[in-house]
């Protein structure tokens, strides 16, 4: 299976969580897109899409919004897989902004979401940015709190139900 794994990241963490969903794609062909650098990707010749996105005062980027509203006829024609990147610790608003940062469609057609959790990286902040965290956190340190058995389970439920997929398609050969 041919698989596309497009994000945007601002600080890194994203990105960083991209290469590790690809680390685990066993068995596929991977490429990995950072919209940044590639804003029109030819991801069309892929069989799967996976989209990941961070999460900032409760918003995904406007860059994913816009990318997602720009191909959705083509991703809702893909096997897709959706994750995002943020620091909000109860699980409910966890769960809310998931479900918020793509199109509704798009979220229920997805063979796997997860909110994978984040980093506060405060070398790569602003003045403004570190103030706020601060504040809002009540941390003046860098932090990861990256999910990896949220990042496991994205991945085997995405290849679980694609095995399963393929099953029935030869079934009906």
């Amino acid at each position: 299976m041919k698989i596309a794994i497009i994000y945007i990241s601002k600080y890194g963490t994203t990105a960083k969580v991209a290469q590790m969903i690809a680390g685990r794609l066993i068995s596929n062909q991977v490429s990995i897109i950072d919209l940044k650098k590639d804003r029109h990707p030819d991801f069309h010749s892929y069989d799967g899409i996976i989209l990941g996105t961070s999460i900032y005062a409760g918003n995904s980027s406007k860059m994913m919004q816009r990318f997602c509203k720009q191909n959705f006829e083509t991703l809702m024609q893909k096997r897709l897989a959706l994750f995002v990147c943020g620091m909000e610790q109860d699980s409910a608003k966890q769960q809310q902004e998931l479900a918020n940062a793509y199109p509704q469609m798009l979220y229920q057609h997805a063979a796997s979401t997860c909110f994978v959790g984040g980093e506060f990286q405060f070398e790569k902040m602003n003045f403004f940015e570190r103030a706020i965290i601060k504040r809002i956190a009540k941390t003046d340190k860098s932090v990861s709190q990256i999910k990896e058995d949220g990042i496991e389970k994205l991945v085997m439920e995405y290849q679980k139900n694609n095995r399963s997929e393929k099953g029935i398609k030869s079934k009906i050969k």
